[in-house]
Order: structure tokens, then sequence, then C-alpha cells
């Protein structure tokens, strides 16, 4: 058996037993997910926010677009938390509504149970996204 074969042979061996604790299992169904995204502006007093809201079913590995403008990748999917990064730096909305305008985050958990609110860190224009997990 020459060196390369070694080496595959050894890496095939050490993986089968990945497949059997499900590590390598994929077989998580999709989770159902609402993310609500409000525009607002912060020079317009009388801005009238426009809500959209997209259905989506979190499948670990897939990315959405969500109002053209941010795309939000679903890093680990179990059936009471799914894992995200986002393309772009959000803050999350704190209780008050206060963000951080400093933030470079773009990992984030969506808990069942609790919606998770994020923000453009920004003071002028932006977009909240609220993100809940479905039944």
């Amino acid at each position: 058996m020459t060196r390369r074969h070694r080496t595959l042979t050894t890496a095939l061996a050490l993986a089968l037993p990945l497949g059997g604790c499900g590590v390598l299992d994929r077989d998580q169904e999709p989770v159902p997910l609402t993310i609500t995204a409000s525009d607002w502006n912060g020079w317009d007093p009388d801005h009238q926010s426009t809500d959209e809201t997209t259905d989506v079913e979190a499948i670990e590995g897939r990315t959405v677009r969500v109002d053209d403008d941010l795309e939000i990748t679903f890093t680990d999917v179990d059936d009471d938390e799914v894992e995200i990064r986002t393309s772009d730096a959000m803050s999350p909305v704190k209780e008050g509504g206060g963000i951080d305008l400093t933030t470079d985050e773009m990992e984030f958990t969506v808990e069942r149970g609790s919606a998770l609110e994020l923000a453009t860190p920004t003071m002028d224009v932006g977009t909240t996204y609220e993100l809940v997990l479905t039944d």
C-alpha cells in the first residue's frame, strides 16, 4: 500500500465514527423562522416605518437575503436555537431601545421563545430586524 493510500484509508477510518455519533449527521429538520425588517429614519420624526416580513426555513449552511440589504447565513440549526452570521455588523437592540454604534458583531443566536432584535449600527437611517423561531 502506498503512502497516499494509507493516508486516505486512515482519514476514512477516522471519519466513520463521526457519522455514527451525529457529528456529521445532516438530518436536522429545517426550523421555521420569521424575519421582520423595519426601516427607520433618525432625521424625520414623521417617518412611517415600512415593515417587510420574510418566512424562511433555517437550514445549516443556507444563506438568505432579507430586504435586499442583509444576508443571513444559518451556521448551526437546532430545534430550540439557530445560530446565524450576518453579512454586515449589526447591534443587538438593548432593553429600552439602545444600540451599540461601534459594534463589529456578526454572529448571533436566535432562541425559541424570545425574539432577537438586531439594528443597523447608525444614528441616521437604518433597519431593525426581528428574528423569531416559529412553529
